[in-house]
């Protein structure tokens, strides 16, 4: 929508939908709610289950509206239809939206002590950096390599005590972060390239940053695998999670093969869900 046109209200609530970034979070809500599940052996209980979904929502709201309104000048003159440029959502809803993601995020996570907090405001802050200082930069894989790693020592920290085996996850997710990472940024390459954005993925070009992506989550399946029967008393749910992120890259291979574009727009999904699907194999493995 570019024209002068007053939207109705349909099309600005739909504006404020698109707004914070529906995909990365269905991916991160569902993380959350899984390792969960895996952190306590069972149901947490309603209470807390919607007290962490909540606060994670909170921090996942203010992201993606940060995401936006960071890009709003270049998205005005490259994808003029996303909702600030076309009209349906202001920057005063925008920053509306940040600031209450914030709150929502800081109460709701603090119900569940100081240590929370502060895991869950690290992980929101360093999503916003990335928008603010990352983004446009090769270093823009650095935010993901320490939020995504955080997020089920963040839930482990709040429903239960934490495994000194969660922290293998810095070094053994290192792979699937920068695979994650370049994932989403494949679509917008050569809008990035063109605009002078010097992103790891600009850096690599696009055909080399699709190899990188598809190499880094293969090669994060299989550390991951080779480090299970060291580090974890049941291995096996390592195995498993590992084939299930092969098949998706698999996937996504086959997808780019028919149609480019579309396989560009489903490497973040693919890249994403089996970086989730090695967390929690390494996660259940650790806690059998």
């Amino acid at each position: 929508m570019t024209t002068s046109a007053r939207p109705t209200a349909g099309q600005i609530v739909r504006g404020y939908l698109l707004l914070p970034h529906a995909v990365p979070i269905i991916v991160v809500m569902t993380a959350t709610a899984a390792f969960a599940l895996v952190a306590v052996g069972g149901w947490p209980g309603f209470g807390p289950m919607t007290r962490l979904l909540g606060a994670m929502f909170g921090g996942q709201l203010a992201i993606g509206a940060i995401n936006e309104l960071v890009d709003v000048e270049l998205d005005r003159q490259a994808k003029p239809h996303k909702p600030i440029p076309a009209g349906l959502v202001s920057e005063h809803g925008a920053w509306i939206m940040a600031i209450s993601g914030l709150a929502l995020m800081a109460i709701l996570s603090a119900t569940f002590g100081i240590g929370s907090f502060l895991l869950c405001a690290v992980g929101t802050v360093t999503g916003a950096a990335y928008s603010i200082w990352f983004k446009r930069t090769i270093w823009s894989w650095i935010p993901y390599l320490v939020a995504l790693p955080l997020l089920p020592i963040w839930v482990w920290t709040a429903l239960d005590t934490v495994d000194a085996g969660l922290f293998a996850i810095y070094p053994i997710g290192a792979a699937a972060v920068i695979s994650v990472q370049l994932a989403q940024s494949l679509p917008d390459v050569e809008t990035d390239r063109r605009a002078g954005v010097k992103t790891l993925a600009v850096a690599l070009g696009a055909g080399n940053a699709r190899f990188t992506c598809w190499g880094g989550m293969l090669l994060a399946a299989a550390l991951t695998v080779a480090l299970a029967s060291w580090l974890t008393s049941h291995p096996g749910w390592v195995w498993i999670a590992a084939l299930l992120a092969c098949g998706l890259v698999l996937l996504n291979i086959a997808i780019w093969r028919r149609h480019a574009r579309t396989g560009a727009m489903a490497c973040f999904p693919c890249m994403a869900t089996s970086a989730v699907l090695l967390g929690l194999g390494w996660t259940t493995a650790l806690v059998g």
